[in-house]
């Protein structure tokens, strides 16, 4: 298989683990009511590290109590991880980054485009996680998954714009740039 094959796979299945918690839009028994419309934490949930493409718990013995700015209520604890498992995390990253820098523009457009597609499917949703986490109204949430939502499209179309350049800035003297991905 194709190295850029192979990443644009290991891309997809990065982002469909991060939206996996969230359940598909066909399995809500209604769309008004199947995610959190208020600042009410029903279950406090402890956050998982996410690597090599998998929510796994943390065994850490210390955890960050994270709280609805408006209400004070407990939202989720985050794990202060340990020394393994970032450098778990760090190696993961590492291991994949190869394969992502060889995947083309065009191939990184494509997951954008499904990325897209995934904050327009998840709007309500991805709001109301906002409401939690920044005690914004549930209407101002709504306009920052818009505001993203925007960036992620502006993304998608940047294919065109990706180039190599050379600018000549004095006699015998170039300055180039090259399309490098992070």
């Amino acid at each position: 298989m194709p190295q850029s094959a192979s990443s644009s796979k290991v891309a997809l299945r990065r982002l469909h683990a991060t939206t996996s918690h969230l359940q598909a839009s066909a399995q809500l028994a209604t769309t008004s009511t199947s995610y959190p419309t208020t600042h009410e934490v029903p279950e406090v949930i402890n956050t998982h590290n996410f690597i090599d493409n998998k929510f796994i718990p943390s065994k850490t013995s210390q955890w960050i109590d994270l709280h609805d700015p408006a209400t004070n209520n407990l939202v989720t604890r985050v794990p202060q991880s340990t020394s393994e498992e970032l450098t778990a995390a760090v190696d993961s990253a590492e291991k994949a980054f190869p394969a992502w820098k060889a995947t083309s523009v065009l191939h990184r457009q494509g997951i954008m485009f499904k990325y897209v597609a995934l904050i327009r499917e998840n709007w309500d949703r991805l709001a109301a996680s906002i409401t939690l986490e920044q005690g914004k109204t549930f209407a101002d949430a709504r306009g920052d998954v818009l505001r993203g939502l925007q960036v992620a499209e502006t993304s998608c179309g940047i294919t065109t714009q990706i180039t190599g350049e050379v600018l000549e800035v004095a006699k015998d003297m170039e300055t180039r740039s090259y399309r490098e991905p992070l």
